[in-house]
């Protein structure tokens, strides 16, 4: 492929767009000059040249074909790259024998995320609950909040030692060289040494070497050594169940919460159950102590007359139209009220009630004697009297589906007065409360008596409707339930087959009704399940991750604040060693220059004396030239 060059121009990687440099002369740039510039060390001159890539792969090229060229002259000495190529299979080889490593086996996590984040919160909680009360500034309430350090017990916990362990492989390999290098046996001397295992063997007892996974060693796991009663830990006591790990977490209870004797304290001496009940006590004293005075103070509120004052100064004046209706409109509420208070219970809770009523008939049935002679008869017949009538009421005035009455039907009968009905059940309530035994109970007293005695009382299942019902039979003529005795077996099996057709009309209503309902529902409710589906998976995704960002907000807040209480130290102990070094700087550049000094003195007074000593050779060699010059005239 053809490589496309770049047209002249800007670099973006090594320009700067509109660039405006500074005018020279008009900024101090000796800071600028002072800096120490970073050597190039680590890189390469292409690196430096800043080399595109296409023009790397170009020069790779033709590099290459250079070679090719040459391959038949350099024949001869393609051995030099033997010894890169054996470096570079051995790297090959020791990254196999990397990748068949074991792995690390490594026990299951005793505490996982979910727990962390729990201990967290509590922590949190805690501290959030401690800083609540403290700057509410009640010591009293302050005192019930304890300090417990985290890292208490665990401050002298030291690392377990690693379990001991064996390996098989290694010993019978240790066996196998011992008895290789052993001399002959007729020298006589001892047999060769073999090294044998805890258990007796070398492993190669079997057809499978023992094998023994080399587990990482678990502080937390409970040993093998069982004590008697099935613990790791023997125990002192019948009541400590505390100790079947090595290192548990401490209870920590310095508030005296949770009773004595209940759990015991790892690592707990004397001194400190000493220190426990000492603390307690003094912690009990002291909030005696700081319980507050008490207090005797009274104001007594005199209310002011104000309505008075209104009335008096009220003046007359026309009534406003949205006034008179609402005034109308509270007056018809409270006639409705009313009218509702004069129903009766059954009408007013929507009890079971006969549809017709024959007066006369209940008359009789209810009658107790028949010549009613006495007081108590009398007054009984009078009260059931007043029912019937109150039960005809009702069928005439509040009709039920079955009634045989016409709908304009009025009804004769007398509604007493509210204040007579209120001076009744008054005396009732008196003559219940006397009764239970507390003449002044108010009426929700006494519905609490009543049903405490009914709670006390056996109940009959036979007196219940589901037991009477089964022993009565249904009349069509009258449209009630009686003896059965009383009706023919025409007329029983016509009621039960009333019964059975009531029962299937009103299946088949209620089953048209369901499923008209649940067509209609689901036309109408069908995308509002779909909508609801999706805002609930929107609401649990982002329930996620506000849980998720509060605990960030959480983890950093708590981040914020330990920096803000050990940075400033930090800085200022850099600061300090700062200065230190700057201190030490100069001094080191003092003795520097006063070294310097001392060379340089050195250095000139050595050339000084090289120059006397050159002068003075110069001098000895011209003298000696002289000498040789006379000497050669003298005999010429």
């Amino acid at each position: 492929m053809r490589h496309k060059t770049k047209k002249k121009g800007m670099d973006y990687n090594a320009d700067i767009p509109f660039e405006k440099k500074p005018a020279a002369g008009f900024y101090d740039t000796s800071e600028e000059q002072a800096r120490a510039t970073t050597a190039p060390v680590g890189q390469t001159l292409r690196r430096l040249e800043n080399k595109r890539k296409p023009e790397d792969e170009e020069a790779e090229r033709k590099k290459r074909q250079r070679r090719a060229k040459e391959g038949g002259n350099d024949a001869p000495h393609q051995t030099k790259f033997v010894a890169a190529r054996d470096a570079q299979i051995q790297k090959l080889k020791e990254a196999e024998s990397i990748g068949r490593r074991r792995k690390l086996v490594l026990p299951a996590a005793q505490v996982g995320e979910a727990e962390l984040e729990d201990i967290v919160k509590i922590g949190q909680a805690g501290e959030n609950a401690k800083a609540l009360v403290s700057a509410g500034g009640s010591e009293a309430s302050g005192r019930l909040l304890s300090d417990y350090e985290g890292l208490e017990k665990a401050r002298m916990a030291r690392t377990p030692r690693t379990a001991p362990q064996e390996d098989t492989v290694l010993s019978e390999a240790r066996n196998l060289r011992n008895m290789v290098i052993a001399q002959t046996p007729l020298l006589g001397d001892e047999n060769t040494p073999l090294h044998l295992g805890a258990s007796g063997g070398t492993g190669f007892e079997g057809a499978t070497p023992r094998h023994q996974v080399a587990y990482t060693p678990n502080p937390l796991a409970t040993p093998r050594q069982v004590g008697p009663d099935g613990l790791a830990t023997p125990r002192g006591d019948g009541q400590s169940v505390v100790g079947a790990t090595p290192l548990r977490t401490p209870m920590r209870d310095n508030l005296s919460i949770n009773p004595e004797g209940q759990f015991s304290m790892v690592g707990d001496t004397p001194r400190e159950q000493r220190i426990r009940a000492t603390s307690a006590k003094s912690a009990l004293r002291a909030g005696f102590m700081n319980l507050p005075k008490p207090e005797n103070n009274f104001e007594l509120l005199v209310p002011e007359d104000e309505d008075a004052e209104d009335d008096a100064g009220a003046t007359v004046t026309e009534e406003d139209a949205a006034e008179r209706d609402a005034r109308l409109k509270w007056q018809r509420e409270e006639l409705e009220r009313k009218a509702l208070a004069r129903r009766s219970q059954v009408v007013q809770q929507g009890l079971p009630r006969p549809a017709n009523v024959e007066v006369e008939g209940l008359i009789q049935r209810l009658r107790i004697s028949d010549d009613g002679s006495a007081p108590e008869d009398e007054a009984t017949q009078l009260v059931h009297r007043e029912m019937v009538q109150l039960l005809e009421h009702d069928s005439i005035a509040h009709p039920i589906p079955g009634t045989s009455r016409p709908g304009g039907t009025r009804s004769s009968y007398a509604m007493p007065q509210d204040e007579d009905i209120d001076v009744a059940r008054t005396e009732i309530r008196k003559e219940l409360a006397t009764s239970l035994g507390y003449p002044d109970a108010n009426d929700e007293q006494v519905k609490q008596g009543i049903t405490a005695l009914v709670g006390l009382e056996d109940v009959d299942a036979s007196f219940s409707w589901s037991t009477l019902r089964q022993r009565l039979a249904f009349d069509v003529n009258r449209k009630t339930w009686v003896e059965p005795e009383s009706l023919s077996t025409e007329e029983r099996i016509a009621g039960f087959s009333s019964l059975l057709n009531q029962s299937r009309d009103a299946m088949a209503v209620e089953a048209q009704k369901a499923a008209k309902a649940e067509k209609k529902l689901g036309v109408m409710l069908g995308g509002y399940q779909a909508r609801s589906k999706a805002l609930v998976k929107r609401v649990v995704d982002g329930f996620e991750e506000l849980q998720k960002t509060q605990l960030e907000f959480d983890s950093f807040s708590q981040l914020r604040t330990t920096e803000s209480a050990t940075g400033p130290a930090r800085v200022s102990s850099l600061k300090e060693e700062v200065e230190k070094l700057e201190r030490r700087e100069h001094l080191l550049q003092g003795r520097y220059a006063e070294l310097d000094g001392e060379r340089r003195e050195l250095v000139s007074r050595v050339s000084t004396l090289e120059e006397k000593l050159m002068a003075e050779a110069e001098a000895l060699n011209e003298a000696a030239l002289a000498e040789m010059e006379q000497e050669q005239d003298a005999e010429a």
